[in-house]
């Protein structure tokens, strides 16, 4: 006895077959990945309870992205920029009052930051 698949059918029998693949290709690239996870952790633990590897890095983070760093007089400066362009385009008070609420919203952030 022959069995003869229609069309249908032989579309169907091959979709499950890509699918099938599809799935098996992504769990392996997320075991993959747990794996690589979990070989890397080990690297991320400080050397001691005391011992912060990034202190000495405090004074320079402070100094780039503090209140009163230079990036922070460059990015207001292009976010004025920013505003006065997207208003001339858009003539819409709203993306004004846009820019304005990210200003402030990036001021508080580098007040946290520094």
């Amino acid at each position: 006895m022959e069995v003869v698949l229609s069309h249908r059918g032989a579309f169907f029998a091959v979709k499950q077959k890509v699918l099938r693949r599809k799935v098996a290709h992504v769990l392996v690239m997320v075991l993959l990945a747990c794996a690589l996870f979990l070989v890397l952790q080990h690297g991320a633990f400080a050397a001691g309870a005391t011992k912060d590897l990034l202190k000495v890095g405090d004074d320079a983070v402070k100094g780039t992205f503090g209140q009163d760093s230079s990036l922070m007089k460059w990015l207001l400066i292009g976010e004025v920029v920013v505003a006065i362009a997207t208003y001339i385009g858009t003539r819409s008070f709203k993306v004004l009052g846009g820019i304005i609420v990210l200003s402030v919203f990036i001021n508080v952030a580098f007040a946290i930051i520094g």
